[in-house]
């Protein structure tokens, strides 16, 4: 079976990392294409045998799954070039929250699904989000799933929770960094620790942290408790903390989901427009 990834920017680069590091997809049997050749052509030093072709047509040709890892416009103007090319035999996935599968559906005349990645599958950790058209045949489903498997967790998502998750699994990494940035900013404004150690500090702890809910020691609840002595000085910290930290990301999250809203209502109009 032959894989393709159409578009190498960030995600691109961490899905062609997660496939062939894992050993989900040999590097012989991977293709790349992206809008800048030599971009994608670079890729090489790092992964040798893979295949880098100059044309989308090239991967549309070669390959049984292809990846648009794209913007949600691309997205949509990619997958209305290809469908008078691709056969039902073929898969096209899309990574992008915004391009539902009913709008691939709409588009493509072969099996489509949706899986939003995470920067945690460089790690081969994390989650990756799968929807699935609702008669995809078994057999298609089964090869993602176990696919992904390789390098995550998949958990499949409905359409109406898609962008929370992907607020949790995708964005999620960033908007930890910028507050465990916070804390490291802060800790050097108030006490002169020098920035190296106290990035170390910070990123020790945070690998430590994982290692407790990878190993079931605790859950959110019950590690807070066992830090948290009554009375004790992180039990004041956390009075501190929940003043100036409530319903934080009821905001957020307002601000990913009106996004969105206004992305995925541009992506209908697109799509009406382009496949009248």
């Amino acid at each position: 079976m032959k894989w393709g990834i159409i578009g190498t920017g960030n995600m691109g680069q961490v899905l062609l990392h997660a496939l062939t590091s894992s050993h989900a997809v040999d590097q012989h049997d991977l293709y790349l294409y992206n809008r800048t050749f030599m971009k994608a052509y670079a890729l090489k030093r790092q992964y040798q045998n893979v295949h880098v072709v100059q044309t989308v047509d090239s991967i549309v040709s070669e390959c049984d799954i292809i990846f648009l890892c794209a913007k949600p416009k691309e997205i949509i103007e990619i997958a209305t070039k290809l469908k008078d090319e691709v056969s039902e035999e073929q898969t096209i996935i899309s990574i992008t929250s915004s391009v539902s599968v009913e709008h691939l559906e709409s588009i493509l005349p072969c099996t489509v699904a949706r899986m939003i990645p995470s920067i945690t599958n460089r790690a081969l950790s994390g989650v990756t989000l799968l929807t699935f058209p609702q008669h995809i045949k078994s057999d298609k489903k089964e090869i993602i799933l176990q696919t992904c498997k390789h390098f995550s967790t998949p958990v499949e998502v409905e359409e109406e929770h898609v962008r929370i998750a992907s607020d949790i699994v995708s964005c999620g990494p960033a908007f930890l960094s910028y507050i465990l940035e916070e804390m490291i900013q802060s800790a050097i404004r108030k006490t002169g620790l020098p920035k190296e150690q106290a990035t170390t500090l910070v990123e020790q702890m945070v690998i430590g942290y994982g290692k407790l809910f990878k190993e079931n020691i605790y859950d959110f609840s019950s590690l807070k408790e066992k830090v948290m002595v009554k009375g004790g000085i992180t039990g004041e910290g956390m009075v501190a903390l929940e003043d100036s930290f409530i319903n934080v990301f009821d905001h957020v999250f307002d601000a990913t989901h009106d996004k969105f809203y206004t992305e995925k209502e541009h992506i209908d109009h697109l799509v009406n427009e382009m496949n009248p």
